[in-house]
């Protein structure tokens, strides 16, 4: 069934409501990405971790389902060990049903650890990367 373009500006209005910065939704006959410009005063994602006593931060699943490393329409993961990444860099991606939610960085650093195995179940607040301060380590 064609998605109507009032569908899509109602979708986006939600998007936008309810400070969700995109959407994905795909079929066999039809996909749909929504991207939204949330602006300076958008909310950290809802759900992260403050540095640890080592320094480093988690980024965390604000969703359930099963987790995505990288676009499935793409061989790379969005980011690798040893990268470097700022606040707000998609880590990975949680596929709820036919809609892709983003797991994103809470904080800039280098990509310590993917903690999450491709395609496992995730729950909401399971961490998913583990993020160290440019100039520190983490501890396992």
């Amino acid at each position: 069934m064609p998605i109507d373009a009032s569908h899509i500006e109602h979708l986006a209005k939600l998007l936008e409501k309810y400070s969700v910065a995109s959407i994905e939704i795909e079929d066999n006959e039809q996909s749909l990405k929504l991207v939204v410009e949330l602006g300076a005063s958008s909310p950290v994602p809802a759900v992260t971790s403050g540095p640890n006593e080592d320094g480093c931060v988690v980024a965390m699943a604000d969703v359930a389902g099963r987790f995505l490393a990288g676009h499935p329409w793409r061989a790379k993961p969005f980011v690798e060990p040893g990268q470097r990444i700022e606040a707000g860099a998609i880590v990975g991606l949680v596929k709820v049903g036919l809609i892709y939610a983003p797991v994103l960085s809470p904080a800039d650093g280098i990509l310590d650890a993917v903690l999450a195995e491709t395609g496992a179940t995730v729950g909401y607040g399971t961490p998913i990367a583990r993020i160290r301060p440019i100039a520190g380590n983490c501890s396992a």
